[in-house]
């Protein structure tokens, strides 16, 4: 009985084996069948249209499944194998690309009609696959700028993110992508496309804003700030200047009420010893206070000098700067005489690095006129008010960063 189950089960495998060679040979013959199937991949494979050359792999797989091994038509099997496998890897780059291209539409229909979610939301598509692309990173590194000057701080979060990959790409070397109608090589798209060293510039200084005025986070602003100051571009902008010399007030102010408390205790004091100790540490406070207001003052100093009068606007921001300079010097020196002097010379001076200590300045001693072994009462310096022409959209003469890319209609150029 196993014997002939044996010489069964080979029956049945040699039966199926003529059943594929009978299924092979009537395949090879099948010649209206191979001509449609061969046809389709010819007239599609060189197609520039996706949905064509899907047709022209769908063909060319079913070809070599059903007629593979067909000797008669080896010529057109070696063609039809090398199109598949260019296929498989060319329609999902193709796609890839529609995909892209899309993006980059809705990227600069959110930057031209000024829909910033939109130009967002694109940006990070795109920058999931091209994450150094400059032409996303600069605008979405600057959007967050000119919104704050609205009081927008939406976009905040985000354009410090981008602002800070975008100057990582350019100060690596990364060569520009694209060039103005001047040849200059150039980054960005419409109303925020620039040369390196603008970009640059414009970048620390949406990161120096937005830290300063929108994040309050003064300090961290003061490294952009004092790199911008040294620009080309920004040297003579005095809302950079007046920045500045708003930090030092509000530090200033801070000393200027610990000096009054610690003044107000001498005065309370029940022993001449507690006195001559307090008054060591008001001096000590003091001395750091003029400190502060003169970096003020140099500050101020060169913002007056760099702000124009070419409008009424202007003039007045002119005037605003040179009353707060006023406030500030009298506080310091208890007078207004030499204050012009005093600003000439300052600005012949490089600018201080807001980030450095500020170094106490210990005026001289006023001469004794009494015996008393008791400290005479010091009187606490005022600090000036903050100043008051923070740098917004309306603010005369430096609506914008200086020398800011104006707005164009033009289309940005397809090489990304």
């Amino acid at each position: 009985m196993k014997t002939i189950f044996r010489f069964l089960s080979i029956a049945v495998v040699f039966a199926g084996l003529g059943a594929s060679a009978a299924f092979a040979q009537d395949a090879c013959a099948d010649v209206e069948g191979q001509t449609a199937s061969y046809t389709k991949v010819t007239d599609n494979y060189a197609s520039k249209e996706v949905a064509n050359l899907k047709i022209a792999l769908a063909s060319g797989k079913e070809f070599l499944e059903k007629y593979g091994a067909c000797a008669a038509l080896k010529d057109q099997i070696d063609f039809v194998k090398p199109q598949v496998a260019r296929l498989e890897k060319a329609i999902p780059d193709m796609e890839g690309r529609a995909a892209l291209g899309q993006l980059f539409t809705r990227f600069d229909a959110g930057i031209k009609g000024e829909k910033y979610d939109e130009a967002y939301a694109a940006g990070r598509e795109i920058l999931a696959k091209q994450p150094d692309n400059l032409n996303i990173l600069i605008p979405l590194g600057q959007i967050g700028l000119y919104q704050s000057y609205t009081k927008n701080y939406k976009y905040n979060d985000d354009t410090l993110r981008y602002a800070q990959e975008a100057l990582k790409v350019l100060k690596s070397g990364k060569e520009l992508p694209k060039k103005n109608k001047a040849g200059v090589p150039v980054a960005g798209a419409f109303q925020f496309e620039c040369a390196k060293e603008d970009c640059i510039n414009d970048l620390n200084y949406a990161i120096g804003y937005i830290n300063f005025y929108a994040k309050e986070n003064k300090k961290a602003a003061l490294p952009y700030y004092y790199e911008v100051s040294q620009s080309a571009k920004y040297k003579t902008d005095p809302r950079v200047y007046a920045t500045i010399g708003s930090y030092y007030i509000d530090d200033a102010s801070k000393l200027g009420q610990e000096i009054a408390g610690l003044i107000a205790k001498q005065k309370a004091a029940a022993t001449d010893d507690e006195k001559v100790a307090l008054d060591t540490e008001i001096k000590a406070k003091v001395a750091l206070f003029n400190g502060y207001a003169e970096r003020s003052l140099d500050a101020y100093s060169r913002a007056y000098k760099s702000a124009k009068e070419d409008t009424p606007a202007a003039k007045t921001y002119k005037e605003g700067l040179y009353k707060i300079l006023q406030d500030i010097y009298k506080r310091r020196y208890d007078k207004l005489d030499g204050l012009d002097a005093y600003v000439s010379s300052t600005i012949a001076k490089p600018l201080p690095n807001p980030t450095s200590e500020v170094t106490p300045v210990t005026d001289p001693e006023p001469a004794k006129t009494t015996s008393s072994t008791a400290p005479a009462t010091t009187t606490a310096p005022v600090a000036a008010a903050p100043a008051t022409v923070k740098p917004t959209a309306s603010t005369a003469a430096a609506a914008k960063p200086a020398a800011a890319p104006a707005k164009k209609t033009v289309a940005v150029k397809k090489n990304r």
